[in-house]
């Protein structure tokens, strides 16, 4: 059901590590550029790439599960 999928989502979300949290809810829900986040966090932009991708796989791996 749709809010057991919503329940796997948040707590997938809460084991995230903190900075792929972050990214995520930087690029998703504020909708900023990669290299926008980067400068926000003091980041290189491969490193927030990866940090979204991770984040992202992880997601999705909780809400297929």
């Amino acid at each position: 059901s749709n809010r057991e999928a919503m329940a796997r989502f948040a707590v997938a979300f809460g084991k995230l590590p903190p900075a792929q949290r972050e990214a995520f809810v930087m690029k998703e829900e504020a909708e900023m550029s990669i290299a926008e986040i980067a400068a926000a966090t003091g980041s290189n932009e491969e490193a927030v790439k990866s940090r979204v991708r991770y984040a992202t796989a992880k997601l999705r791996e909780a809400l297929d599960g």
